[in-house]
């Protein structure tokens, strides 16, 4: 029966025998089921277990609308993107080509097309088919939404790629290219579907001086993906430069670490950008500030740490770390992290997921 295919009715028999002999069925891209099988999946409850899978968002409120013959019969789970924990753990990266493969692969439909070559040159010579791929998953989401407003998530979506994260500031954008109508509050809006898609994801500013928050992309991969267009046009046949990949992985990575120590220490990331200093992953706890970390792909002298250290200390971070995907860095600040010691932390936090290891012995 594997890999065969077969007709609807066949295969709709199949999963109701299935389920009435107590086993499990799932059913991939639900939404595209037409709505006359709901009424028999709903006549087979409470028999078997069955498992609906969808890409789009829209699907979830017909699921849920109080005319569904399937409304009190399912529960809705909403799977993120795998932790890069997991991928640390299960890859266990010997190098920083690795752990940056880590990073890409949270977004599982890459991982078949993925090699041991260099990251960058995986998307400098496949940039216009990763982008357009994306970008057809990322049209399946959409598929149910106004045409008005999915021009508008993908101009936001671009925008991201480019770096603008503040919704003022992307309302500003898009009302001079005559996109919107409704100013900050509307983006806001739409950022917020876009986080609940789990395309978009919602960060703290630190110390910006009143409750301040940036949208970035929740994926990695979509992150890089939509740098390249916005940047290099690479829908049109461009081809992305690689000193540009190297920076945006760079990020990336920052981005990932930094999601991994807060789950740790049971925290929210946060980032702090001005134009003074720049800290690479802010750790908070109630609102305030308990660790900052420099975070690089190279490795970090011992010069760059004692400045790195300085700065975090001057902005009034109580307690300052240092990590490094190519070795482990100096002893200057409260923590050192290398790539020995990210693995290890990533399978302390999958086998023994709690409320992580203070930081400090001090509460």
């Amino acid at each position: 029966m594997e890999g065969e295919l077969r007709p609807i009715e066949e295969a709709i028999r199949l999963v109701v025998e299935t389920l009435y002999s107590g086993g499990k069925a799932v059913i991939d891209e639900f939404q595209r089921l037409d709505d006359s099988y709901w009424e028999r999946l709903a006549e087979i409850h409470p028999s078997g277990r069955l498992y609906l899978a969808r890409s789009s968002s829209g699907i979830v409120r017909k699921v849920f609308n109080r005319r569904s013959p399937l409304l009190g019969l399912v529960e809705p789970l909403r799977l993120d993107i795998i932790s890069y924990s997991d991928m640390l753990a299960n890859l266990r990266p010997k190098d920083r080509e690795g752990f940056v493969w880590a990073a890409l692969m949270r977004d599982p439909w890459v991982i078949p097309l993925t090699s041991h070559e260099d990251p960058v040159s995986f998307f400098v010579d496949r940039s216009f088919g990763l982008f357009m791929s994306a970008q057809g998953l990322v049209g399946e989401v959409f598929s149910e939404e106004e045409r008005m407003l999915t021009s508008l998530y993908d101009s936001i979506l671009l925008l991201m790629g480019e770096g603008v994260w503040s919704a003022k500031e992307m309302a500003g954008i898009l009302s001079s290219r005559g996109l919107l109508s409704g100013g900050t509050a509307a983006v806001t809006g739409i950022l917020s579907r876009l986080e609940s898609m789990g395309l978009a994801m919602k960060i703290p500013l630190w110390k910006s001086g009143r409750a301040r928050y940036l949208y970035r992309h929740r994926s990695p991969l979509l992150s890089v993906l939509y740098y390249m267009e916005a940047k290099f046009g690479v829908s049109d046949g461009y081809q992305p430069e690689e000193g540009a990949i190297k920076s945006i992985l760079g990020r990336e990575i920052q981005l990932s670490v930094g999601e991994m120590l807060a789950r740790r220490e049971g925290a929210r990331l946060a980032y702090h950008v001005s134009p003074e200093s720049d800290v690479d992953a802010v750790l908070l706890r109630r609102k305030r500030v308990m660790a900052g970390y420099e975070i690089k792909l190279g490795p970090i002298t011992e010069k760059e740490a004692e400045k790195s250290v300085m700065r975090m200390r001057e902005l009034g971070v109580p307690y300052a770390g240092l990590v490094s995907l190519t070795e482990r860095p100096p002893e200057v600040g409260d923590e050192s992290l290398g790539p020995d010691d990210l693995v290890s932390l990533a399978e302390r936090i999958r086998f023994a997921p709690r409320d992580g290891d203070p930081l400090s012995p001090h509460p």
